[in-house]
């Protein structure tokens, strides 16, 4: 999947982390912004839909469980408005079951609770790779 950058007029690529856990949240608040993105936040599905609406964001880091609108049902609305359909995703989830759990289409890359910090920067500096000797 191609990916469209959508950055500020000051190169700075914004952020949307949609994940009810306010823990998770903090930490990667705390990553993206060493990193050098500005970063919003969202607590529920209900939130980050209207969050995403209002400013755009260059990626979204999605929470798969998220309350009041689970976060399958953000991305697919998301993926229904044209200026959405090449967002950079990535999503968080809990561990399956049986440790395997399916992309959903159009996702970048996936990560389990909790986001382990390599690979999500690895994931960051493909996805804005002029960003990656930032921070």
């Amino acid at each position: 999947m191609k990916l469209l950058k959508r950055q500020s007029a000051n190169n700075t690529p914004l952020v949307m982390i949609a994940d009810s856990d306010e823990d998770e949240r903090s930490f990667l608040k705390a990553v993206l912004k060493l990193k050098g993105f500005k970063v919003i936040e969202a607590g529920d599905g209900q939130e980050a839909l209207n969050l995403a609406i209002r400013f755009t964001p260059d990626l979204l880091l999605l929470d798969l469980r998220l309350p009041r609108i689970s976060g399958a049902t953000v991305l697919r609305h998301i993926r229904n408005q044209a200026r959405f359909r090449t967002l950079a995703v990535i999503t968080v989830c809990f561990p399956s079951a049986n440790g395997k759990r399916a992309l959903l289409p159009g996702v970048a890359a996936q990560f389990e609770k909790p986001v382990e910090l390599e690979g999500l920067l690895s994931e960051l500096d493909r996805i804005f790779p002029s960003r990656a000797l930032a921070a």
